[in-house]
Parts: C-alpha cells; structure tokens; sequence
C-alpha cells in the first residue's frame, strides 16, 4: 500500500502542473474554461505591437506598442480564478503629421473565472468569465491634442468558456457578451458578440503551438469598432517560468495589419 501511494503522488503532482499549464492563454487572447489548482499563484507579463493600425479619430495608420502588461492570477478555489491586468504604458510611433509621438497610461481590467463542469473523457470543460475594464487611457495628449491610444470609455464582459480535449490538440471556444461605450456619444453604448476559437497542440514536453481567431462582432462605432484578429505562434518552458510568443494579423477595417507579441509566465506558487 505504502509503495502504490508513492506513485499516486508523482502522478497527482504532474495533473497538478498540467493543470496550470492548460489553464495559461498567453500569447493568445481566447480563455481556456480550465482553472489552476486553489491557492495557485501566476504572474503574467508580456509586449504587443501591431504596424499600421488606423486612428479612430483621423484615419492615419500608425504603428502601435502596448506594455509591458502585468497580469496576476489567483485561484482561492479549484475551480474559481481572478486576474488583475494593466497594461502599464500604450504609444505609437510613425504617426504621419504628428512630430511629437505620444504615449499614455494603460487601462486595468478585472475579471473572474468559474469552471462550471470539469470535463472527462469525451466531455468538454464548461466554465463562465466576467470582467470589466477601467479606462486609464487619456483620449487627448499633454497638448489637449486628440491622440487616440485608447477609447477612455469602461467595458463590460460576460462570456460563456468551453475547453475540449482531442489526443495531443485542445479547443478552445469563448462567446459572449461585451458591453462598450462609445467615445465620441455619451450615455450610449455598443453591445458586441465577442468571440474566440483557439486550438492549443502538445507538439512535445516543453513546447506548444497556438492559434486562434478572436474579436468582437456587431454594429461598431469610431473608437468602439468591430475587431478581428488572427495569432499563431509557440509556448515555451516547462515548470514555474514560461515564455511565448506569436505573430498577429489584424483583420478588420480598425485593426493594424501584421504585428507580434512576446510574453513572459511565472507560476509564484
């Protein structure tokens, strides 16, 4: 009995990492419906730039940086976790007929995590996620010049979260609900279907390849625009620090055109 308990515990620790391995999106945008462990811990930071992503207020394609994003995750139940995200700074260069290139604070989002149904074989994992973003992105420059880094408008989320398993190949699907204010209307708000569809392949121990399709769907404004954009790319590392990284491509009239983004994930504890 003593020598039997030995090897459950091996293989309890290992569902164990796995768990927090599945339960991490970055470099992706799509949510797994998976939770770590309670009382897990995760660190997340990461740098996204996209080229030629067109102002909402003038039309100008410019190029585009965000971060670093901070982002800490804790899970106080099995199937429960809250995040913190900020994205620290948000800046464009190349910005045709502006010769001082601006840069501003980044807006802090706040969400949390239920997994609904824990999955088996043949059956998916169902979970829900609800969040909000609170805008800290100024609409003007020092100048009072309209910039357009941000909406400076709060968004609200509430999406259904689906996670299945095929062999080595897990999908997985978000949709939902996202309410946004308009920028340039107050007192009125854009309703969006947002979407996710992100498929995650254990090519090897230590390496995984991503993909995904995600944004927002309905009747858009300027500042509060339908988006869609594609990524694929890698997640690297085994154990408590991870690395990623992948390319993006913007696919709607709002978004920039080819961009990356590179990131960073510490399991704490």
């Amino acid at each position: 009995m003593e020598k039997k308990g030995l090897q459950v515990a091996p293989a309890l620790a290992l569902l164990m990492l796995a768990a927090v391995a599945s339960a991490q999106n970055r470099p992706l945008l799509t949510e797994p419906a998976l939770t770590a462990p309670a009382g897990t811990l995760v660190f997340e930071t990461g740098l996204d730039v996209i080229a030629s992503e067109p102002s909402y207020l003038t039309g100008v394609e410019r190029n585009r940086w965000d971060g670093p994003l901070l982002r800490l995750v804790y899970s106080p139940a099995d199937n429960v976790e809250l995040d913190l995200e900020w994205v620290v700074r948000v800046g464009v260069w190349d910005e045709p007929g502006r010769a001082v290139q601006g840069s501003d604070w980044g807006d802090v989002s706040l969400r949390a995590k239920w997994r609904i149904l824990a999955g088996g074989p043949g059956r998916p994992t169902l979970g829900a996620r609800f969040g909000v973003t609170l805008p800290e992105t100024e609409f003007e420059d020092e100048q009072f010049r309209p910039l357009g880094l941000g909406p400076n408008t709060t968004r609200a989320l509430a999406e259904a979260l689906l996670s299945q398993p095929i062999g080595r190949l897990r999908i997985d699907l978000d949709a939902g609900l996202l309410v946004f204010e308009e920028v340039l209307r107050p007192h009125e708000q854009r309703d969006f279907l947002s979407y996710g569809l992100a498929l995650e392949w254990a090519a090897r121990p230590g390496l995984a390849l991503v993909a995904e399709l995600a944004g927002r769907l309905g009747d858009g404004m300027p500042g509060a625009d339908q988006r869609s954009e594609a990524r694929a790319g890698v997640r690297l590392g085994r154990g408590r620090l991870r690395g990623d990284a992948a390319l993006r491509r913007g696919l709607s009239d709002a978004d920039g055109a080819w961009g990356a983004t590179f990131g960073l994930t510490w399991r704490v504890r």
